[in-house]
């Protein structure tokens, strides 16, 4: 973070993982501004140095521009507080509550509001504060906040009326906005929002040291919520991918929050697997055992999808739908995705081997496609997920559903001209509903 003319930067503690306050804080000075002097200092790794705790205070005092190192310690204290309270927030929801309540803490105000820029790039209330709640329903001034985000910069205004920056601004004509605060929520070079106070000229104006002071918390507040998303984010993959390639997908994404999922044709191979007869079996049992059967005949299925770069669809019932070379992209999606099969279906016979007694054999029908597809986010706010459609995806369901026989896997012929016909067995040719030309299937020779 920026504290002056210098960059800060809070390094965990090797034993316990939370920021340290005294001998592991680094401090690096900004190219072409005023320097600190750095001989007989121990540079890490990174290019920083380690500050002793017995020259912190005159070192702070230097870089902040702080009128005494007492001044420039308290900051200090400030802000090292505010990074153990965020790192201890569990969730976007109680890190907003706690920035906002250690901000209004430190600077008096008598509103306060956290925007965050959405997927339409508008920036959106995330959380309002107000001293009094419900004495004041005006809105904010967009202008100071878009200018904030805009120039990346924190803006102070003692009388937005009276200010030429921005007494243009309808609402700050219409609701008479006074003093006001603004500072942009920025990390690895992108703007995620702006932390916006107002106060009236009664309770006194806002002063540089409250924009000193609010620009150095936003900086600390924006990594924890960029750690928030990536945190949220990563946990959505997870939910597909295996961890392997959840690593590649969020190294590869500049943006964490999207383009890694963002919709897009591809060549894929789609894979469709069933418990077959499953429901008739499953009618006697508890709900508890059948639990258990399923749960841990889809872990050892979702292992093997896995550990060859699939992405898991969904579980439908007793069925599991998966597919090979998106979000990134697989030049041989067809075979990782017949090896997949292949080992699913020896899982589950070494499954049936070490089944308890009384429990039912279990078989599987798998059906593979291979083709062009359309992948990526669908749904709703509250409810989206990474999935694939197409007509390549209809005949991998159809070749499990309607072709495949307990115990076989059953691929399309443009996974077959793909991985060649070695361990493969031609089938009959017959048309389905809604495909007009005739298909022609091969079973995988896997026994």
């Amino acid at each position: 973070m920026l504290l002056g003319e210098a960059m800060v930067r809070w390094v965990p503690d090797p034993a316990s993982g939370a920021p340290t306050t005294g001998l592991n804080l680094a401090l690096a000075p900004k190219a072409g501004t005023s320097r600190i002097s750095l001989e007989d200092r121990a540079f890490d790794a990174s290019g920083s140095i380690l500050v002793p705790h017995a020259s912190l205070e005159a070192m702070l005092a230097q870089a902040s521009g702080q009128h005494s190192a007492g001044e420039a310690v308290t900051l200090f204290q400030r802000l090292a507080s505010m990074a153990g309270t965020l790192l201890r927030a569990a969730g976007l929801t109680e890190l907003l509550e706690s920035v906002m309540g250690l901000v209004t803490s430190q600077i008096p105000c008598q509103r306060g509001f956290i925007l965050l820029v959405d997927a339409e790039g508008e920036l959106v209330p995330e959380l309002v504060w107000e001293e009094q709640p419900g004495q004041n329903p005006n809105p904010i001034s967009r202008t100071i906040a878009r200018t904030a985000m805009k120039d990346r910069v924190a803006i102070l205004t003692t009388d937005a009326r009276m200010d030429p920056r921005f007494s243009a601004g309808e609402s700050i004509k219409i609701h008479g906005i006074s003093s006001a605060l603004c500072a942009p929520l920025i990390v690895e070079n992108q703007s995620l929002g702006v932390i916006y106070l107002e106060t009236s000229l009664s309770k006194g104006s806002f002063k540089r040291e409250d924009e000193h002071l609010l620009s150095a918390m936003a900086n600390f507040a924006a990594v924890g919520i960029q750690r928030e998303r990536e945190a949220k984010f990563r946990q959505r993959l997870e939910r597909y991918h295996s961890p392997a390639v959840v690593d590649q997908i969020l190294k590869s994404s500049q943006n964490k929050e999207a383009p890694a999922l963002q919709a897009q044709r591809c060549q894929i191979s789609v894979l469709f697997a069933d418990i077959s007869g499953f429901t008739r079996m499953s009618e006697g049992m508890e709900p508890l055992v059948l639990a258990g059967i399923l749960n841990r005949t889809f872990e050892a299925m979702t292992d093997q999808i896995f550990s060859r770069g699939g992405t898991l669809d969904k579980y439908i019932g007793d069925a599991i739908m998966a597919f090979f070379g998106a979000p990134n992209p697989d030049g041989d999606h067809a075979q990782h995705a017949i090896g997949a099969a292949v080992a699913m279906q020896e899982t589950l016979r070494n499954l049936n081997a070490a089944r308890p007694e009384g429990y039912p054999e279990l078989k599987m029908r798998i059906g593979i496609n291979s083709g062009e597809a359309f992948a990526g986010d669908i749904g709703c706010e509250k409810r989206m997920d990474y999935t694939v459609m197409g007509s390549t995806v209809n005949l991998a369901s159809r070749l499990e559903s309607g072709v495949a026989k307990p115990g076989q896997i059953v691929i399309g012929p443009r996974t077959a001209e793909l991985v060649g016909q070695d361990q493969l067995r031609q089938l009959e040719g017959f048309t389905l509903k809604g495909i007009e030309q005739e298909v022609r299937p091969f079973e995988v020779l896997w026994v």
